[in-house]
């Protein structure tokens, strides 16, 4: 006999008065268990219950149906069975010896929504890949790489973007979400995606496509076989037989803005040749851009599949001085753009700055060639009387660049120009489906095209790329009153509404999302609970019909991050090294899925970035000994990097391609009088590579007469300062936007409304679009090239933490680099201008006789506790007199007018406001001073040694020739005996 009740309406049931009793006792006890059931560090939307529970006298089976907030909770082998343990004993008899059950949504136990990774019993097969495995050629190979991960994501494509972006409706072009903390959605999960999480996974060995622009920079050169002199030059070469030669339909640069019916991919041809496997006399094609300014730009190329392309093109990007080789795998992802880096490039059109395509290759069949793209671009759709959106590419939606990209139009425009926003909610999932169309992952393709109608490529129409995991990166909306962190959510969808399915085309269990999505919000909010030694919120993991993740036929997942509306998440969320461990996190969830999904379970994480690194010149011959140390990840042991990389770039021309040291920590390179060398560390094990360290440089003259030290102090990241009072919170901009991770495009605007409600924390808009410049970490490199510019003096460098190891003695003269270093309430980390042990060695270094070069534009106000008022006054002869908050774009000194980076720009971080110093010895003087006529720097000479206390960073001096010169004046002060 079978009795079902439902919780909330119990009594109504026809039941014998002594069951009825039974029962309700039974339903007491359910409810009760299921509304103080919590897990640590799990906050749901609502409160979690029992909706109803049924008992089988039969079976001797108590099944219970929970609600949604309790199973989306993060289940793991030990609390399922601690909730199966725990209900019977709290149950009236006979029903404490009844086996029992919860139930989720779809009648899906419990026991069956613990990811397949945390699971103690058998893995459920339906949700891996098993036999299913992608083993040819990657569509993109570095083949200058100096080494491939073998225990990271080798050969895995995925498909990842950040947020919507902005779009046209209504009128007007729009984001989704409205200007809140200085930012807004579209703009602010940008700034984890792109600087962190695509790198980290691509130095794992992934290749990532996303369907929206990734290249900040706005500029853009396109050359193209069509129109081959348009923005540079195309060219062509032969070979005995081998001839270039004209086929179907390509890209072609339109002539005027984008509408609807406009393709790209459609407007011109493409270019085949017959591949060749000779080493020498082999054909090619030459791109040659003109490049509008000079600057970072992502290369991506294009060309058309053929029935006999071949899977290993070689693709040479020359980029200042260096060349770097690939191999495109052209059988798959033809007609539309294919990223294979970003590089440096100058202005104008020159032979170092080209694409150049052999017809060689190790495989019988043709070579293609189509347009080459230099640069993300700016905005070219155009939307009625609105025009365009006026920004650049890599802020606006999918829907946009899967235009530009190549998508056909029953893809892209699914609304006939009616809804931009419900076309770019699919086009995701439409891109995603259209480019993996006939791989082993999607084999049997399908998408929603125009208004979810399905439609079946032809064969010779798939794109074949093996894409096998799709992921969104969203911040969601919603405050906490109380203050606490709102946390990280996760998305996912199991069964098509349509139809019921729980089945991708490739055979898999739809239910690998579900997976995926547990797995991204457990290890986020796991990792960032333990390294902030606070409780990371998690929320539900919901099943639920969104398009970006119902659309895809691969396992796919939503992620919100944090609530961009909430002030605890974005204390968090504007600081960069937040951005950098969260991203992180993803990147670690992602190795693990990826790798469990094809039955590896022993992948490695990448190591973290070096630290204690050190660039010293010899003093017996023209080397310098380069050393760091690794630096150990607390949270992950299998981190721990096995060699290292050397990038080494000379002068002004971009790094080389690197070399490993076989393990060492330590090179000795040779260097020639009178050219400087500047030096980058990554660490790398079978997992991949860390993000890179600073730069360092070193110098050695043809006759130096003094050798210098440069030690970077400067390594602090921040956010913004915040206001946090009991009227009014916020980010105050104009007091200090704090110093972002290399750049920033996240800021929207100044915070116009401080006061509560929440909701009403509008911004400005005046920065959207812009990038600005942050900590470059290369601080050693620039000051060295106005020292080289004077041709006498030698010069080695240091960071901070390396500085502490290195005997100061043995040089003549210290240029310490404090650039934004402070430390204050909203960084994240400590970052002090000179902490105790530094002040020792400074001190040390003076009494001594040495001579100080310090610039930096907190030196005196973050230095004003205890003994560090003694340190200025004692050793720098300065002390602190007050903030210059808007000292002018100029600074008197060096009997020169210096010209300094005040405002926001891309190039320089701002000096928002600066330090007043003044004298506190009769030996020491004015030596700088602002427009209003206060002191902005000391000189100091006594009669051992001299020092100069710059209070704003040397390198804000706008232009390379008169930083030489103010070096050269500074210089011969200092060293004049």
């Amino acid at each position: 006999m079978k009795r079902i009740f439902t919780l909330i309406a119990l009594a109504v049931l026809s039941l014998p008065a002594f069951a009825q009793t039974e029962d309700t006792l039974l339903s007491d006890i359910i409810q009760n268990y299921f509304n103080n059931y919590c897990v640590e560090g799990y906050r749901p939307a609502q409160s979690m219950r029992a909706d109803s529970f049924r008992v089988d006298e039969q079976q001797r089976l108590v099944s219970i149906f929970a609600n949604e907030p309790f199973y989306s909770q993060p289940f793991t082998p030990q609390s399922v069975n601690r909730i199966y343990r725990e209900l019977p004993r709290l149950f009236p008899q006979p029903y404490n010896t009844y086996r029992v059950v919860v139930f989720g949504r779809n009648s899906q136990q419990i026991e069956d929504l613990i990811p397949n990774i945390y699971r103690t019993a058998k893995a459920d097969a339906n949700r891996l890949w098993g036999e299913k495995n992608y083993n040819g050629n990657p569509w993109v190979q570095n083949t200058s790489a100096p080494y491939i991960p073998t225990k990271g994501l080798a050969n895995r494509h995925l498909m990842i973007w950040p947020s919507h972006g902005r779009y046209f409706r209504d009128g007007s072009w729009q984001w989704q979400r409205p200007y809140l903390y200085c930012t807004t959605e579209d703009m602010f999960t940008q700034s984890f995606v792109y600087p962190y999480l695509f790198p980290m996974l691509e130095k794992a060995g992934a290749i990532i496509y996303c369907p929206r622009e990734r290249d900040i920079q706005q500029n853009e050169a396109i050359v193209d076989n069509d129109r081959p002199h348009l923005m540079g030059d195309y060219s062509e070469t032969s070979s005995g037989t081998e001839h270039w030669a004209t086929i179907a339909t390509g890209f072609s640069t339109p002539t005027g803005l984008l509408v609807d019916s406009i393709q790209p991919f459609s407007l011109g041809t493409a270019r085949t040749i017959t591949a060749t496997t000779k080493k020498f006399g082999t054909a090619s094609a030459t791109w040659t851009p003109r490049i509008p300014h000079a600057g970072r730009y992502a290369v991506y190329v294009s060309y058309s599949s053929q029935p006999n392309s071949v899977p290993d093109a070689h693709y040479t990007v020359y980029h200042k001085g260096q060349r770097t080789q690939f191999k495109v795998n052209q059988k798959m992802g033809g007609s539309t753009w294919v990223y294979l880096g970003t590089f440096d490039f100058d202005e104008g059109e020159n032979w170092q700055s080209r694409v150049v395509l052999s017809n060689q290759s190790n495989y019988s069949g043709v070579v293609t060639a189509d347009g080459i793209r230099f640069g993300g671009g700016f905005s070219q759709n155009e939307r009625g009387y609105a025009g365009t959106s006026g920004l650049p590419r890599f802020l606006e939606a999918a829907r946009y660049q899967a235009q530009w990209a190549g998508l056909p139009d029953s893809l892209y425009n699914t609304e006939n120009g009616e809804n931009d926003y419900n076309d770019d909610l699919r086009v995701r999932g439409n891109f995603t489906n259209w480019l993996s169309a006939g791989s082993i992952y999607n084999p049997n393709p399908t998408y929603s095209a125009r208004r979810d109608s399905l439609h079946v490529p032809s064969q010779q129409s798939q794109k074949l790329v093996p894409l096998e995991l799709a992921l969104a990166i969203h911040s969601d909306a919603g405050v906490r009153k109380d203050r606490s962190i709102f946390g990280t959510l996760g998305i996912c969808t199991t069964t098509l509404p349509t139809n019921g399915d729980t089945y991708y085309n490739s055979g898999l269990s739809r239910y690998a999302s579900q997976d995926l999505a547990n797995i991204l919000v457990s290890t986020l909010t796991n990792d960032l609970s333990a390294y902030y030694d606070t409780t990371w919120t998690r929320r539900e993991v919901w099943d639920r019909n969104y398009a970006e993740t119902r659309m895809p036929e691969i396992p796919s997942a939503i992620l919100e991050i944090m609530s961009h509306q909430n002030f605890s998440d974005m204390k968090f969320g504007h600081d960069p090294s937040f951005k950098f461990q969260l991203s992180r996190s993803i990147y670690k969830s992602l190795l693990r899925f990826v790798n469990y999904e094809h039955g590896i379970k022993d992948c490695i994480v990448q190591p973290l970035p070096i630290h204690q690194f050190s660039a010293l010149l010899s003093e017996k011959d023209s080397s310098v000994q380069l050393s760091w140390l690794p630096t150990a990840d607390k949270l992950e042991p299998s981190a721990a990097p096995t060699d290292y990389i050397v990038y080494t770039s000379v002068g002004d021309g971009a790094f080389d391609n690197g070399r490993l040291t076989q393990g060492k920590t330590s090179l000795t390179l040779p260097v020639s009088p009178g050219r400087q060398y500047n030096f980058k560390v990554t660490a790398v094990n079978a997992g991949g590579q860390s993000m890179p360290s600073e730069i360092l440089s070193v110098y050695k003259a043809t006759e130096a007469t003094a050798h210098l030290l440069i030690v970077n102090g400067f390594d602090r990241v921040s956010g913004p300062v915040w206001v946090e009072r009991n009227d009014s919170l916020g980010f105050d901009l104009r007091e200090d936007i704090g110093v972002p991770y290399l750049y920033t495009t996240a800021f929207c605007g100044r915070q116009t409304d401080f006061t509560h409600p929440e909701a009403s924390y509008n911004s400005s808009a005046e920065l959207q679009g812009k990038t600005l410049a942050g900590n470059t970490f290369d601080y050693p490199m620039q000051h060295g090239q106005a020292i080289a510019a004077a041709h006498k003096y030698s010069f080695s460098s240091v960071s901070r933490e390396a500085a502490y190891q290195t005997d100061w003695d043995k040089y003549d003269l210290v240029d310490y680099i404090a650039g934004l270093q402070r430390d204050v309430p909203y960084n994240l980390s400590h970052y002090k201008t000179f902490d105790a042990p530094m002040q020792k060695k400074m001190s040390a270094y003076a009494h001594h006789g040495g001579n100080l070069l310090v610039s930096g534009a907190y030196i005196g106000r973050d230095m004003q506790q205890g003994d560090e008022h003694n340190f200025l006054k004692d050793i720098l002869k300065v002390s602190f007199a007050g903030i210059e908050t808007y000292g002018g774009d100029s600074i008197k000194g060096l009997n020169l007018q210096i010209p300094i980076y005040r405002k926001w720009n891309a190039e320089h971080y701002a000096l928002q406001n600066s330090d007043i110093l003044v004298p506190t010895s009769s030996d020491a003087f004015c030596a700088f001073s602002y427009p209003s006529g206060q002191s902005a720097g000391i000189a100091y000479k006594g009669r051992r040694r001299a020092a100069i206390t710059m209070g704003f960073p040397f390198t804000s001096i706008k232009g390379a020739h008169l930083r030489s010169k103010a070096m050269n004046a500074l210089l011969t002060f200092l060293l004049r005996k």
